[in-house]
Parts: structure tokens; C-alpha cells; sequence
């Protein structure tokens, strides 16, 4: 039986699109859908555990298309969860997520400026 892990949020920092959302497709090509009948995407997840320096990259399934999400955008994701899979002697980690989304990095913020005095 598989069960699914959640993933602590608050632990990540540096969430960025590396790979663009695309639809999630099976070995002959066909679209995979979930249990609902939802067209299943796969996005290309760079992140960091709080308070460290070293960077993994992951695949994050979702039921719905990360609207706005491109290579370089800064994310947000809700109900982060990984899953232990086995299928015919290979094995490995699955990550979904309810939704990933575009969110402003610290850089993009306006910058402040001064006003300029006439004299």
C-alpha cells in the first residue's frame, strides 16, 4: 500500500521553476489522467532545505496546470506530499503537490528611491 508523506513547507526555501510544466504523459505517449479524470502535469522543482547551502531538484505532479509557471519563476506550492513507489524491481520517490504557482521574489520587490530635493 501506498501512502503518502507530507512535506513541512516552512522547512524550503528558493522554490523556482527549472523544468515548465507539462502534461504527464505514459510510456506509449498517452496523457495520463488521475482518478477524477484531471489531466496529471509534471513540474521541474529546484529547492533548499532552510539553512542550507546544497540544492535538489525534483518533479512535482499536480491535477492542475501551474498557470503563469515558467522556467525561472519563483513558486509556491500547497500540500507538498512524497510517496515510496516500487514497480518491478525499480524504486523511487513521487512528490505532488495541490497546486504550484507563481510567487514574487525578494528581487522583483520595487526598490525604494529618494526623492530628489531642487535647489
Amino acid at each position: 500500500m501506498q501512502s503518502n508523506i507530507p512535506i513541512d513547507l516552512t522547512r524550503l526555501t528558493g522554490l523556482m521553476c527549472v523544468a515548465a510544466p507539462e502534461q504527464r504523459t505514459d510510456m506509449d505517449g498517452q496523457v495520463r489522467k488521475d482518478r477524477d479524470g484531471n489531466t496529471l502535469w509534471v513540474t521541474g522543482v529546484a529547492l533548499r532545505r532552510a539553512g542550507t547551502r546544497k540544492a535538489s531538484v525534483i518533479d512535482v505532479q499536480t491535477a492542475a496546470e501551474p498557470v503563469g509557471v515558467t522556467e525561472g519563476t519563483m513558486l509556491g506550492l500547497t500540500e507538498l506530499d512524497v510517496s515510496l513507489w516500487e514497480i518491478e524491481g525499480r524504486h523511487g520517490l513521487s512528490y505532488k503537490a495541490a497546486s504550484i504557482y507563481p510567487r514574487p521574489s525578494e528581487t522583483s520587490k520595487p526598490s525604494r528611491t529618494s526623492a530628489k530635493t531642487e535647489v
